[in-house]
């Protein structure tokens, strides 16, 4: 009973179990023997030595490029070396002249007004040279070596050696064995009668008397040919310009001595007669010269002029240019009015300074700069007239055109050529 219980509990259902050996037996009777190969994992495809090679060549090079451009774009600089074109710049204008309530255009002076009269004379030396024939004249000594007196009359003949004839002055009486001094001049005019120290017979008398009563002369004949001279127009202005110079000069000295505390001072004179004892073309070895000067002087505060002067030249100094001098020390003064009630005077002042471009000029920005040749550059800056040259250092020196970066870009004002005068 205990076995079949066990029966049952090993085969489920109501069917019979079959046997193990059994079944095994008849499965391996049923199917055939298969041979199976034994399965391995699979593997990807490996790439290349030379593949790794190549990108690792390519890396290498772009990161040179890389390098080369940071390390270009770093290091290139230019300095542009600018020589400007000096310029001129002039401020004129209009101050009054006062003694008291100085203000805005006005500065403290005063103002003196006298007249100078002088006359001088002059010698005729740059004049034109005229040329006069006359008569040579001379002295001759008349001896006598006869026992008898020997009258002559005026006019008596005397002959030179070489047959050049003059003729007695006065009448004179030639003592006994005797001789007398007397004065002769040439029967002709003009150079022949100027003759060296001769002997000179008397034609009038008898030819037996000649041989002892003659003449000789110890000083040259002169005067038959003598140039003189003629005054101008030229030298008579000369003479009156000097004259005027010196009559000023006199008046500075003695207007200085009431001058004051004011340390500038600027002059006028106004000729109001002039007068020539000669014409022009008349004859005369002098001529005297007559002025009547009338002499202003007018003292100023210098240090209230000079600032004045230096504010009016700076007002016309142009945007993105410097001064390269302001010589307030060269200032022109003139006198241009004179207010003889109040001792008040009007002046005009004229400064003139030199201008350079500065650093701070439009066309100087480095932003119009960059990326431009340097002959466009020197080409822009020579055609504004404010540079004589522009002279451009570029480092690596192959590159052809200034940096793009502006902070490489140095701009350099160098001074300016200044003519010689």
């Amino acid at each position: 009973m205990e076995s079949s219980k066990q029966e049952k509990r090993k085969i489920p259902g109501s069917r019979k179990a079959t046997p193990r050996r059994a079944i095994k037996k008849s499965a391996q009777s049923v199917m055939p023997e298969i041979s199976v190969a034994p399965i391995l994992p699979s593997r990807t495809p490996s790439p290349s030595l030379r593949l790794y090679r190549r990108i690792a060549g390519l890396f290498v090079f772009f990161v040179t490029v890389v390098l080369v451009i940071v390390l270009f774009v770093s290091t290139a600089k230019a300095t542009i070396h600018i020589i400007p074109q000096p310029q001129t710049v002039e401020a004129s204008f209009l101050v009054d002249v006062v003694q008291t309530g100085v203000i805005e255009g006005r500065v403290k002076g005063s103002e003196i007004e006298k007249t100078f009269e002088q006359a001088k004379e002059f010698p005729v030396s740059n004049g034109e040279k005229k040329e006069v024939l006359d008569k040579a004249q001379g002295q001759i000594t008349i001896i006598n070596e006869t026992s008898k007196i020997q009258p002559l009359v005026a006019t008596t003949r005397f002959l030179s050696s070489k047959g050049i004839l003059f003729r007695l002055d006065k009448s004179v009486t030639v003592p006994a064995n005797g001789k007398i001094d007397v004065s002769v001049h040439a029967d002709q005019l003009g150079p022949t009668g100027d003759i060296e120290p001769d002997r000179f017979t008397i034609p009038g008398l008898s030819t037996s008397l000649q041989p002892v009563i003659y003449g000789v002369s110890s000083v040259s004949m002169s005067g038959g040919q003598r140039f003189v001279s003629v005054v101008t127009q030229e030298e008579l202005d000369q003479a009156a310009t000097a004259l005027e110079k010196e009559m000023l000069e006199a008046a500075k000295g003695e207007f200085r001595g009431q001058k004051g505390d004011a340390g500038g001072e600027v002059f006028q004179s106004e000729m109001i007669k002039k007068v020539s004892n000669t014409m022009p073309g008349d004859e005369a070895e002098t001529f005297t010269i007559s002025l009547s000067l009338r002499v202003t002087a007018v003292f100023y505060d210098t240090e209230g002029i000079e600032q004045l002067a230096e504010r009016k030249l700076y007002e016309q100094l142009s945007q993105g240019f410097t001064f390269l001098s302001v010589p307030v020390d060269q200032m022109h003064v003139t006198v241009t009015n004179i207010l003889k009630e109040t001792n008040e005077a009007q002046i005009r002042v004229e400064l003139t300074g030199v201008s350079i471009l500065s650093p701070t000029h439009p066309l100087l920005d480095k932003s119009s700069m960059v990326g431009r040749s340097p002959k466009e550059l020197k080409d822009r800056l020579t055609s504004a007239g404010l540079a004589s040259d522009v002279v451009v250092e570029i480092f690596p020196p192959w590159m052809k055109k200034i940096p793009a970066l502006k902070d490489h870009v140095d701009v350099v004002v160098d001074p300016p050529i200044l003519e010689k005068k």
